[in-house]
């Protein structure tokens, strides 16, 4: 089960990755520094990210994802 809990930690930094350039790019967008397809794309991205953890979460038991998911807030 360990593989599986180190992916879904790496997928849940990317989406947070990725959330993160979101804030910036609406800044941005704000400025009229940015193109709303950066925006759409990175929209793209999060989705991806959300359905993939969905995917993962299911494979493992509740007890291992609260675990997880903990692991990923201590880090």
């Amino acid at each position: 089960m360990e593989g599986i809990e180190e992916k879904i930690l790496e997928a849940v930094k990317e989406l947070e990755r990725w959330q993160n350039r979101k804030v910036k790019v609406q800044e941005r967008l704000e400025k009229d520094d940015a193109d709303v397809s950066e925006l759409d794309r990175i929209n793209e991205q999060i989705s991806h990210y959300e359905s993939l953890l969905q995917d993962m979460k299911k494979k493992i038991s509740s007890t291992d994802v609260s675990r997880t998911l903990f692991r990923s807030s201590n880090q």
